[in-house]
């Protein structure tokens, strides 16, 4: 796949994650403000784990995990709104997969991001279950 002009696909690091904090806050997503200690201890030890970037800025980022054989799980995926349809998050999808291309991926999806997520080949498998300890 080809970038737009500027872009770039590099894996995260740790001063990217204020502004990881803050795309995730303009999504309502609260655990990386609520827990931002948790939230880097989970990225430390997550791979896949990569960002988007135009110029300096960060537009998206991915977070994933895997047994490396059977399952990548994408625990995160996100690109900044006025970056979407561009592309990106395919591109993130696309690189956790080709890291791991003998593994099936796994997610579980908001209602709104079902679309694009059927769009790139996923299908439903049932219903995802979580329990927070907090």
């Amino acid at each position: 796949m080809k970038l737009p002009e500027g872009v770039q696909l590099r894996c995260w690091m740790e001063e990217d994650f204020p502004v990881m904090q803050r795309l995730s806050a303009l999504e309502r997503w609260t655990t990386p403000q609520r827990r931002p200690e948790e939230t880097l201890v989970a990225w430390r030890n997550s791979w896949p784990a990569l960002v988007v970037t135009q110029g300096k800025d960060v537009i998206g980022f991915v977070r994933g995990m895997t047994d490396g054989e059977v399952t990548t799980y994408i625990a995160d995926l996100l690109v900044e709104r006025e970056h979407r349809g561009k592309g990106l998050g395919h591109l993130m999808v696309d690189a956790c997969h080709k890291l791991y291309p003998h593994t099936r991926l796994d997610l579980i999806s908001t209602e709104g991001a079902n679309a694009f997520y059927k769009a790139h080949g996923f299908h439903p498998v049932g219903e995802g279950l979580r329990k927070s300890y907090r």
